[in-house]
Parts: structure tokens; sequence; C-alpha cells
């Protein structure tokens, strides 16, 4: 079934057209799932290799210190959209629903007279609503239309109900809960889950070239996320052998044997293991760069590469056997450290090629995209715009950034105080991130830094304390998926723990 746009999806949001001035840039934000900061050539990787990520920064400015305030995906997502902590928007986990009354990006940017598109994955609870996108490919089944998404397609090519299908008897530990997720994809690269996404934003770009309308798309990636599927080509495109690893902790057997159920999965402890996932995820990354490249080419063709802006990043992180753990949902660097390129639109002040070291907040994207569009940045949005910083016209910038889940950091561009509680009754952790870059080294009984732990717990308190209203837009209406009843809340919820109880994740 091919895929196309109809007249009435590229006339959407043209009765708003005349509050988009003409010179407004189109936005590509592109952004993957459970990408490392370190794990781009430009980052000077020892294997990975990603040459249009690196051109991307070349034309730009790369942000060698962002992190995200929430390293879980839907958390991490909804302080992307909103510029919003998590404890105040309300995500904070994966199927809980935003707090009523919070506004996402798209449907802001769809307010003042842009066409939104999402191609991938969104993460959202509940999952029918459009969430501001006038034009929605999923990548599971998620918004209106998840006939148009990748599952149906898989069914509908391969008959497959499977989203990582893979060839019979290349998983080498089957009955292991981690390492069940390796495997070579089964059927052509063309149908694989990066390779599908790429072809529906192409088919958007192409869909708009008839339009001035601005637009914005959603270009989002779950790879490198796990599991550890890909096609023939990026399975083996690094040696394991030659994958340097980081040493497990000696007692990681007995770490792991005590961990119960689905809880497996967040250790390993098995170095062969570590080396082979290791090697296929730098393989996705390897292949999410080949589509950042392809998306790259694609503005150019079609005349759009001088008029829009691109950032790139990713939700939150991977750990990737620090300290024996995989996956998100922990402050060390590993998970919560991300990596943030942007270019302006062509001639932008920022388009140097510069690294900036300063902290980033993923929370400071929605003002940053805001400003560079030439739109109002709304009263309650807790990110700040970081355009006058990429420019080298902000010497104030803030000297701190924030996380928190179950547990929090405080991290400034030295240090880091972990609370692992979410009221400050610890244990705590302090670490010198200049000179122990790994967080090996818990300095939290050094005398000489008494005060420097006093303060950090006196700023994650007040940062706590800290919850402003919800951000309201001028003439625009709230959007049904802020105003849910409790019984639909509820229902929301109760539906995604259906899920993950039938995949044996509860």
């Amino acid at each position: 079934m091919p895929y196309t746009i109809s007249r009435r999806q590229l006339l959407a949001g043209a009765g708003a057209l005349a509050a988009a001035g003409p010179s407004r840039p189109n936005i590509l934000f592109i952004m993957v799932d459970e990408m490392r900061a370190d794990a781009m050539s430009s980052e000077k990787h020892p294997v990975v290799e990603t040459p249009n990520l690196d051109r991307l920064a070349r034309q730009g400015i790369r942000f060698a210190n962002a992190c995200t305030v929430a390293p879980v995906c839907s958390p991490a997502r909804a302080s992307a959209f909103t510029g919003r902590y998590a404890d105040v928007h309300g995500v904070t986990a994966n199927g809980i629903p935003a707090n009523n009354g919070e506004i996402f990006l798209p449907s802001i940017l769809k307010h003042y007279g842009y066409h939104t598109a999402i191609s991938g994955k969104l993460h959202y609870t509940p999952r029918q609503y459009d969430y501001g996108f006038d034009q929605f490919w999923t990548f599971s089944n998620e918004g209106p239309a998840p006939e148009l998404g990748y599952p149906a397609y898989l069914r509908r090519k391969h008959g497959s109900p499977a989203k990582w299908p893979i060839v019979p008897g290349t998983c080498p530990w089957p009955d292991d809960p981690l390492g069940r997720d390796v495997g070579v994809f089964r059927y052509p690269e063309q149908d694989f889950e990066s390779e599908w996404i790429t072809d529906r934003a192409v088919d958007y770009l192409r869909g708009r070239k008839q339009s001035a309308q601005p637009w914005f798309l959603f270009c989002s990636y779950l790879k490198p996320h796990s599991p550890s599927v890909e096609p023939p080509r990026y399975f083996s495109k690094y040696d394991p052998a030659a994958i340097p690893v980081p040493k497990l902790p000696d007692n990681i057997k007995a770490l792991r044997a005590a961990q119960r159920g689905q809880g497996m999965r967040r250790y390993i402890d098995d170095q062969r293991m570590l080396r082979v996932m290791s090697a296929i995820y730098y393989g996705a990354v390897a292949h999410v760069d080949d589509q950042v490249g392809r998306l790259l080419s694609e503005l150019e063709k079609q005349g759009w590469a001088d008029n829009t802006l691109v950032l790139f990043t990713a939700d939150h992180g991977n750990m990737l056997g620090d300290r024996g753990r995989m996956f998100k949902g922990v402050m060390y660097e590993g998970s919560a450290h991300v990596p943030l390129i942007w270019r302006g639109p062509k001639g932008a002040p920022e388009n140097r090629g510069r690294v900036e070291r300063k902290l980033i907040e993923n929370t400071d994207l929605l003002p940053a995209i805001l400003e560079s569009a030439g739109l109002p940045i709304p009263a309650g949005v807790e990110g700040r715009s970081f355009l006058r910083l990429a420019r080298g016209q902000d010497p104030n910038w803030k000297d701190r950034g924030y996380s928190q889940l179950a547990t929090a950091m405080v991290r400034t561009a030295n240090w880091k105080f972990i609370d692992n509680s979410r009221d400050l009754s610890g244990p705590f952790e302090l670490y010198d991130l200049t000179n122990d870059p790994k967080e090996q080294r818990n300095l939290l009984e050094e005398p000489k830094l008494k005060d420097l732990v006093a303060d950090c717990k006196r700023q994650l308190t007040q940062w706590r304390a800290d919850k402003p209203a919800p951000i309201k837009i001028p003439g625009m209406a709230l959007p049904r998926y802020a105003q849910l009843s409790d019984e639909e809340r509820r229902q929301a919820i109760q539906g995604v723990r259906e899920v993950r109880r039938r995949r044996g994740e509860m």
C-alpha cells in the first residue's frame, strides 16, 4: 500500500497560515532513543563512525554537556515538548499521562501556523490522541491512524505480528532476559524500522513542496534503543572483539542474581554478551547516522535546507555496561548525558561549527525552538533558550541543571550530586566530573566538600518546590489531550499496565 499525503492533510492548518510569517523557518527535529553522548566520532569515540552527525555539527553547533531532566522515554520526551520538568508536567514514568493543562510543542507551533508531522516514536499516554500533529506516522500503535503505522506495514507486507522478527538461530542467549534481545533482522533492510521512519519523513518533505506554509517534522527513531536487532549490514558492522567495554564490577554476578524478573535486564554479568550488544548498539548508531544523511540530502533536493532549523538529540542514554548496568533510569552520565546538535537556517550566527561546553537541559529545547521561529516564549516554561549562548552573547548562562525520577541529581559543569530518594533521605553521591568522568569515586564524605554538599541539598530542595502553573497561549483552545477525565486517566494507565503484564514486564 503506497503512503501518500491527502489534499486534506496538505491543507490542514491553512486557516492559520496568515499567522505564520514568510520568514519563519521550517523545523526538522530528529530524536533518537537511548543514545549516549559519547557515541559519536566527533566525541572521539574509538570505534563508532557518525559522518553525517559530524557534518551537521560542523555546519551548526554541538553542545557537549547536554543532559536529560528525566532519563526515561516518556518523561524526557514530555519535558522536551513542554519545556517543563517531569514533576511539573506530571509524566513521571512511562505510561503516565501529563497533568491536565499541559500543552506540547506541536500544538503551539500549529497554533502559530505551522503544519506538523511525526514519523516514528512519540510514547505519550493516552495513545489515541494526535498531540498537535496534523500527520501521524506511528512507529507503534499510537495516534489517530495506527493503520498508517509501522506494525501495520509489517503485517501487510510480511504477515508479521512482531516489530523485531529475527533470523532463527542468530540469538546466542535465547533464555537470558537480556541476551534474548540479540538477533539479525529477518526481512530486507528496507523494511527495518529506521528505514521505514525515514521513508515516511521523506514522503512528508516531498509532499510539502507545493505549500508555502512552514512545517515542523518530528522524525523520531527508536534506535539505538533495545532490542539488539539490526539488518545484517549493521548487525555485523563492528567486531565485538574490537569494542572497548568497561570492566564489570567484581560482584556483578551476585548483584544480577539478586534482581527479580525483568530487573535482571538492567544488569549484565557476561563480558562476551556486553561486547556483542555494544557492537550492535554502535551498529544501530551508524544506521541512524545514515538516516540523518538521507534526511539532510532530501532537504537539499527539495530546496528546504537554507530555511530549515535542524536539531538532533536523544531522550536519554544507555549505561552500556558502566557499573555493570544497562539501559537508562539512573543519574549517571551514561544514562543522563545526551547528544545535542543544532543547525540554524542559513546565515544563523550560531552556525560556526563550535562546541559549546556549558550545561544544557532538554527543557531548553522548546524555548530555543520558539525563539528561532520568532515566537513568544510563554510564562511557565522552565527551560531557557540557548540561542544567545550559542551565538556567544550570554555570559550569564545558568551554571547547573537538574533531573528527577525515583532518584535525582544536581549537575554543574564540574560536579554531580545524586540523591537516591525523592525527599533528601538519601543515600547521597558526589562526583568530580572533571577528574572522575566515569563517576567511580564517591566524594560525599570529603570534609573539604561539606559546603558543596550542603549547597546541592539546598538547591535540590528549592528546585523540587517550584511548580509553575501550566502555560497558556493567547487565543489557543486547550487541546483534547490536555483535559482528561479521571476515568480516561485511569483507563489509560491501566491499559499500559496490561500491555506490560502481557509482555512479562510486571
